[in-house]
């Protein structure tokens, strides 16, 4: 179906429903970019200008894409001086959405809907020009805006007007606060981390029981997000009170994420074992859970005791994300290996945790060999390359003098990524490392390093 404006906008809104929606999707619920998104450009006209600069955009990024254009990541990198037509215009159609969606909101309601999905595509537009700021940036208002819906539907009192109070009764609002769930995560790892709207952990409570894999998905996302914040507050409660991390309480949020998790594990095994059985399951699917229910283990696990030497006993759980990540990264039903950038999370994510944390030299090299072996761009800003040469420095230290790979690094010669600091504009990546222990006059030692591009 047409939608209204010009030849030109038609175009490139054919360019999206055609390959943009599929490439950025990745494993998030592709109705909502291939139907849902859709349906609202016909309405909202600060979604349709969203989704035109968003084909605008990946048609410039298609053709600029050669060698002299490449990034560090294999990824086209933007030149801001020398911007191709498709850019310029994808860059107006942008400022057009932002223009629009300031008009909509000037009545003084919060317009939940189309606010939230607007913020997802200026996300995406952000992080696919590389714009690591200007990406989180929305993250973070979008964020705001569901921890007052939230709030709102416990029937707590909330800064929604009652106008906006009745979308969420839309059941794309139901999927927006799942996405934002996901991106919430990377909010939690990208540098530098940044606070979060949280919602409340008493909240996160798993069904005994799931209709299916999707349902446990779905379930997953928040569980995921509890257990990512829960960590996320342990390492800074590490390093200004580590004495909260012995409290009742916070013994007793541990244990509610433990019994979370294994319940949740325990109904999508029911889940899964019926899809297998009526021929249902999507092998790609579960895969990517198996790997993300391994990191949150290891990160539940790591939220009492903050040292580097707990990392060796989930071995194991580090193999399996690796086979894992392998045979997703070859797969040719993974949707993410038909585009070079994604918003969802996938494998880089797995593989960074496991290739800063687990110690087993050969599962390292592994790990950062898969992160080599393909060139692409995930969520806020997630980039194969960079987490590689990132690893492979941390591993390089850590391995000096280590001659065999079964010798076990010791402790004092252990690393943990300390600080981040990421300028995608000037193009570089700062880093140090802080030594887990201290040394034989009871200081820390550092590292530090710039990678540019």
């Amino acid at each position: 179906m047409a939608i209204p404006g010009t030849a030109d906008e038609r175009r490139y809104f054919q360019r999206f429903c055609d390959k943009t929606a599929a490439e950025i999707c990745g494993s998030f619920d592709a109705s909502f970019w291939t139907e849902k998104v859709l349906q609202l450009c016909h309405q909202d006209a600060p979604i349709r200008h969203a989704t035109i600069a968003l084909g605008a955009l990946a048609k410039s990024l298609e053709v600029t894409s050669f060698p002299t254009r490449l990034s560090l990541s294999g990824f086209p990198q933007i030149d801001l001086h020398h911007l191709d037509e498709h850019h310029k215009y994808a860059l107006r159609q942008y400022s057009r959405s932002i223009a629009a969606l300031r008009i909509i909101l000037s009545d003084g309601r919060r317009h939940l809907r189309t606010s939230l999905t607007s913020c997802v595509l200026f996300m995406t537009f952000e992080a696919l020009q590389g714009c690591y700021e200007g990406s989180l940036t929305h993250l973070r208002g979008g964020s705001r805006l569901l921890a007052d819906w939230r709030t709102a539907r416990r029937g707590q009192s909330s800064r929604l007007s009652q106008d906006s109070l009745s979308e969420i009764q839309d059941g794309l609002i139901d999927d927006l606060g799942r996405m934002f769930a996901r991106l919430d995560v990377q909010g939690l790892f990208v540098p530098p981390p940044f606070p979060m709207p949280e919602s409340d952990w008493e909240d996160v409570v798993v069904a005994d029981s799931f209709d299916s894999v999707q349902e446990s998905r779905e379930s997953f996302d928040f569980l995921m997000q509890g257990i990512g914040q829960f960590y996320r507050k342990s390492v800074a409660h590490s390093q200004t009170h580590p004495e909260r991390l012995n409290t009742p309480f916070w013994l007793h949020q541990h244990n509610h994420y433990s019994t979370q998790l294994d319940q949740w594990r325990s109904a999508f095994q029911v889940a899964f074992a019926r899809e297998v059985r009526a021929g249902d399951v999507q092998a790609d699917s579960s895969d990517m859970l198996s790997i993300y229910f391994n990191v949150a283990t290891v990160l539940l696990a790591s939220s009492l005791e903050h040292t580097e030497l707990l990392y060796d006993e989930y071995t194991e759980l580090f193999q399996e994300i690796v086979t894992k990540a392998h045979k997703l990264i070859q797969s040719s039903d993974d949707p993410s290996n038909s585009s070079r950038f994604t918003l969802d999370m996938g494998t880089i994510l797995p593989l960074l945790v496991t290739a800063t944390k687990c110690r087993d030299r050969r599962i390292r090299r592994q790990a950062i060999a898969l992160l080599w072996s393909k060139a692409r761009r995930e969520g806020l800003c997630y980039d194969t390359i960079t987490v590689a040469r990132l690893c492979a420095w941390l591993s390089s230290i850590e391995g000096d003098g280590v001659q065999e790979d079964g010798e076990k690094i010791p402790e004092n010669k252990r690393y943990m990524v300390s600080y981040l600091h990421l300028s995608s504009e000037e193009r570089w990546l700062a880093v140090q490392l802080t030594s887990a222990v201290t040394n034989g006059s009871g200081n820390h030692t550092y590292r530090e390093t710039t990678f540019s591009w």
